[in-house]
């Protein structure tokens, strides 16, 4: 039997905690469910006799933590991509999605695009340009030094999806 799982890459405490006032305000503010802040690094099915503890500590080995250069600020009709933070792509952050692809039994077609989404929520087209404009990045860059395993739906497609996630296991990188 397989099951889903999503590999996250969380940001430093600093970031963090200035993501999750923007997600928990958001979320709030539009009766949304709140999250961690986190860049999706991978997600695919995994088999019961894989470990994610195993492929995260295989994908991070001799990785120290690192940051992702800030792009812009976008919106898209995806729900869990409603409003989000879009990231340049980053080598350290391809090799470790490239090493998780490559360990399992069974790839997906999962497809790296560095994002920090800050609300899942279908919103109107205005909402979204006016929450995007009122957004202010405090730094071009955004510091990350931990990867998780979460078990997911294999949809993720409202609410009770999101609040469904459960972490497996977590793995601090050097610093």
């Amino acid at each position: 039997m397989n099951t889903k799982v999503s590999f996250w890459l969380i940001p430093s405490a600093e970031d963090k905690a200035f993501f999750q006032k923007i997600i928990d305000t958001l979320a709030q503010e539009y009766d949304a469910p709140t999250f961690t802040p986190h860049v999706t690094i991978y997600s695919g099915e995994y088999a019961l006799d894989e470990s994610p503890s195993e492929l995260i500590e295989k994908a991070t080995q001799k990785v120290q933590s690192f940051s992702l250069k800030v792009d812009k600020l976008l919106y898209t009709e995806e729900f869990t991509k409603t409003l989000f933070v879009q990231f340049h792509q980053n080598p350290i952050l391809s090799r470790i999605s490239e090493t998780i692809r490559c360990s399992l039994q069974k790839q997906s077609n999962f497809a790296l695009n560095p994002h920090l989404s800050l609300i899942y929520k279908h919103l109107s087209q205005e909402i979204k340009k006016n929450v995007i404009t009122s957004i202010r990045l405090p730094k071009s860059e955004v510091f990350f030094d931990e990867v998780q395993a979460i078990a997911t739906s294999e949809q993720v497609q409202n609410r009770d999806d999101v609040e469904s996630w459960t972490v497996i296991c977590t793995r601090k990188l050097q610093s």
